[in-house]
């Protein structure tokens, strides 16, 4: 499941593997299990065990769906995974509902989802998981079922502790959001940029490999070409010069050459000294580049135009075959001249 990114790399690390979420939620039904039976049995206090098993138990049943119909390898989108950290938030606000609410010593697990978003999803996302978690907290402040405590006696705690508490922990919530997620910003910038530089060098291996494959090339057809001009050479001393064939015979003896001469501005392509990575003005290159069409009985006409110093640059190969192939289709189509401006 992959969006269409912002950059090749910037969505793709957003998207958390379903797995994660599922060993997460496994963790926090062990846990919550090990406090009730631990609380409820082990201490002896009076709570709403059965009630708070089932919360317990739908988690699991949830995480055996997800385990048995996805793969876990699966990378789910941010709206899945927001709504999975959703539950997860209203699960852990339904068991400290019935154990007490914001008196409840667990009440700061409600910002794990929080944090897992902050690190994995988006600002928007976010902002979301936290305006939830914050309305919780505030639900839990006012309403809840009374804190377990031993021997029938309820344990009220003063309205200030508990707006204080939900005050920290909202803002424990806000601050612990924002830090999380700068610092995990800011290893996705550096993973893009990580990744970007990989991609350049990849690019730079893969035109290196060109580079060689020119020359291999060019040393490959070397010798076929080299036959063809001497055959050709041959041919045309067989011909007199008015035999309407020797003109085809010194076409190919022609274009043998121009193929030599390219061929050995490639096998020197990778070298520093070579020529082609001198610098050359416009009318050099243009020169260059129409110099091999001569004589074919197509007039080419050269007209410069402008003001200024002739502009300078390195001598590109591409650029001069680019150029050269659009001056040849011009030939094959004019009827008397070309015009190169």
């Amino acid at each position: 499941m992959l969006d269409h990114p912002e950059t090749q790399f910037s969505l793709t690390h957003r998207r958390l593997r379903l797995d994660t979420l599922v060993r997460l939620r496994w963790l926090a039904v062990g846990g919550q299990t090990a406090a009730l039976l631990v609380v409820h049995i082990g201490l002896g206090y009076p709570l709403p065990i059965g009630l708070a098993f089932s919360l317990v138990a739908f988690s699991a049943w949830l995480n055996v769906f997800l385990k048995i119909y996805s793969p876990a390898s699966l990378r789910i989108s941010e709206r899945a995974a927001t709504l999975q950290l959703s539950y997860d938030i209203l699960q852990m606000s339904g068991l400290l509902f019935l154990t007490g609410g914001l008196g409840n010593p667990f009440a700061f697990l409600l910002m794990a989802p929080v944090m897992v978003s902050a690190t994995a999803l988006s600002a928007h996302n976010t902002l979301i998981l936290g305006i939830l978690a914050t309305f919780c907290a505030s639900v839990l402040a006012v309403f809840h079922l009374p804190l377990p405590w031993p021997g029938g006696s309820g344990f009220n705690l003063p309205a200030v502790y508990s707006i204080g508490v939900w005050i920290a922990l909202v803002s424990t919530l806000g601050f612990m959001a924002v830090y999380a997620f700068r610092v995990a910003e800011e290893a996705r910038q550096l993973a893009d940029a990580l990744a970007a530089t990989e991609l350049v060098l990849a690019k730079e291996q893969h035109l290196n490999a060109l580079d060689g494959l020119a020359t291999a090339a060019a040393h490959e057809l070397g010798t076929p070409l080299a036959t063809i001009f001497l055959a050709a050479k041959e041919l045309s001393d067989e011909f007199e010069p008015e035999d309407p064939r020797a003109e085809d015979i010194a076409l190919i003896r022609s274009q043998s050459e121009r193929c030599r001469d390219i061929l050995r501005k490639l096998t020197s392509l990778s070298s520093d000294e070579d020529a082609t990575y001198q610098t050359m003005k416009v009318s050099q290159l243009i020169e260059d580049v129409i110099d091999p069409h001569r004589g074919f009985g197509i007039k080419i006409a050269v007209s410069a135009t402008g003001q200024g110093p002739e502009p300078v640059g390195s001598r590109n190969a591409a650029i001069r075959y680019g150029l050269g192939n659009l001056l040849e289709n011009a030939i094959d189509f004019a009827e008397t001249t070309v015009d190169v401006s």
